[in-house]
């Protein structure tokens, strides 16, 4: 990692002295007092803003969870539990009505903002409106928008009243896959929240305090006094950005931080299971890695073509080759559909190259010069971009290539910073962007088996995560019958139908059900995983002695 000039690094040294002090008594005798405890992690991305309004996918779930509070969350057993609010609305519970167009949350009396300010459900109703604002860039308001108005008759409730039934809600609303609770007494004065200090220092209601944030560097954080779970019990964190993930594992090894999470590069996973001192966690999480076609491509707008260049590719041995026995390839779908997936109706993808040349060869893609098929005197040259610095990646894409070359289409690969790989269409990401044929990009979709945000038409960037850009009104119905009941069955039986569908046009080709991987010295207490983010109890972990 590239030194940064003229700002304080917490060495080795640095945090061995915060960690064992010693104090001089009155009478000049010495005596070992309790410092207080730092933790210092390293993870690869560094956020785009630590206002998770601004971020997407896991990053806005991690500082959400680290600096702000939800509704609701994840535990460790893949519970939805309360958080700020005292319970989780059901309909035997009378917090969601019989039509399912009304959800009403209870707040805990306790909860205050960082700097004292009591936390009330005016400040849910802020937030809400905050996000449905379009002068606000957030990434996607999915959720939010199904809110016909926002209610908060008394200081601890929160009356939600839907435009329609939303089974959906309750994991996207002020929940980890979407935004936390914001304060509205800082943000309120502002006409939008896209370019103020409160991103890089904000304010929140959860565990830790933003210190400061050294772009490139870390973020150094402290305990929130008023945190309503009790002030946690390691007084300082530290997270550090390490874009190389050798450097990071390094990093473990040399004991220059004591945890690396949101692993990326799976290929280390047996090296971290043999590294004395660790603890490795390894959590499914509703995430998936994909190869995503751009349906809108002129190269890949075709699901015989889409289904040739995945059928070409032997995705069983190569992922196990590439994540080093981390992950497996079976039953993939599991990470996108979660407890509705149907292995019949959207079955693992076959390696079967020849049937990828009958299909070709179907849609109009001839055999030319060198080996290449060309339609209509085009070559199918293909862009695959991939995320830089992670080997297990570019194993994946190298391997791609080879294997589409087999069958006639010829791969060019891109590597882009984890940074620029998702970052919006504003900052000109090239996945929202539009500027790939495929893309090698693991994503979360959420807690519930709704996949509107990834398939509908209206959440096509910039609008939403649709990354593959496919747009089919037959799916959009069957997208609108799934979320329009909360009866389980109905809704299980919809999604079958929507994965024989997606199969059929297959917008993307799911690869593996993606496991959070993470580190930790033994001597780190508490810790476990969550399908949302290991921090989701990060108040309640300690250290050996501490």
């Amino acid at each position: 990692m590239r030194p940064v000039e003229g700002r304080l690094s917490l060495s080795k040294a640095a945090i061995a002295v915060l960690l064992l002090v010693s104090a001089c008594t009155q009478g000049g005798q010495q005596r070992n007092v309790p410092q207080p405890s730092t933790l210092v992690i390293a993870q690869q991305r560094e956020p785009m803003s630590l206002n998770p309004s601004l971020e997407n996918g896991q990053s806005q779930t991690q500082w959400g969870e680290l600096l702000f509070s939800f509704l609701v969350k994840y535990d460790n057993h893949g519970q939805l539990v309360p958080d700020a609010a005292t319970a989780v609305p059901t309909l035997a519970n009378g917090g969601i009505s019989a039509d399912g167009r009304t959800v009403t949350y209870h707040l805990r009396k306790n909860i205050r903002f960082a700097d004292g300010v009591p936390l009330t459900a005016s400040d849910c109703v802020w937030s809400i409106n905050a996000i449905n604002n379009p002068a606000n860039n957030v990434q996607s308001r999915y959720g939010y928008d199904r809110i016909a108005s926002a209610q908060a008759p008394n200081a601890t409730t929160l009356v939600l009243h839907l435009k329609e039934a939303f089974s959906p809600l309750l994991t996207l609303v002020m929940a980890p896959q979407g935004f936390p609770i914001l304060p509205k007494h800082l943000l309120d004065k502002y006409s939008d929240f896209n370019r103020i200090n409160f991103n890089t220092k904000p304010i929140g209601s959860g565990p830790y305090v933003v210190d400061r944030w050294l772009h490139g560097d870390r973020v150094e954080m402290h305990a929130n006094p008023y945190y309503f779970l009790g002030k946690p019990r390691i007084e300082h964190l530290v997270v550090r950005f390490v874009p190389d993930a050798q450097t990071g594992f390094n990093q473990l090894q040399t004991h220059e931080v004591q945890g690396y999470v949101l692993i990326q590069d799976f290929a280390q996973y047996p090296l971290l299971m043999s590294l004395n001192g660790y603890r490795v966690l390894s959590t499914p999480v509703s995430a998936v890695g994909a190869i995503i076609f751009n349906t809108q491509s002129p190269q890949t707008n075709d699901p015989r073509v889409r289904h040739a260049l995945a059928e070409a590719i032997d995705i069983r041995s190569l992922v196990a080759k590439a994540t080093r026995g981390a992950l497996n390839s079976g039953n993939a779908g599991r990470g996108l559909f979660i407890w509705s997936y149907d292995k019949n109706a959207y079955p693992d993808i076959a390696f079967d190259p020849s049937h990828a040349r009958k299909l070709l060869d179907a849609a109009g893609w001839r055999m030319g010069a060198n080996n290449t098929r060309v339609k209509n005197g085009v070559p199918l040259d293909l862009l695959m971009v991939i995320q830089a610095a992670t080997p297990g990646d570019a194993i994946i894409g190298n391997a791609v290539t080879q294997y589409e070359r087999a069958v006639g289409a010829r791969v060019t690969l891109k590597q882009f910073n984890v940074t620029q790989f998702v970052a919006p269409v504003s900052a000109g990401g090239p996945v929202y962007g539009g500027k790939f044929n495929l893309a090698l990009y693991p994503f979360v979709n959420g807690d519930d088996p709704d996949t509107t945000d990834q398939f509908a038409c209206a959440n096509v960037p910039p609008r939403g995560y649709n990354k593959s850009r496919i747009c089919d009104r037959r799916i959009d119905a069957l997208l609108a019958a799934g979320r329009s009941t909360f009866d389980l069955a109905k809704r299980k039986a919809v999604y079958a139908q929507l994965q024989r569908l997606l199969y059929q046009g297959l917008p993307i080709v799911l690869i593996y059900q993606r496991r959070e991987i993470d580190a930790f010295t033994s001597r780190l207490h508490g810790e476990s995983g969550s399908s949302d983010s290991v921090f989701w109890n990060v108040a309640s972990w300690h250290l050996s002695g501490d």
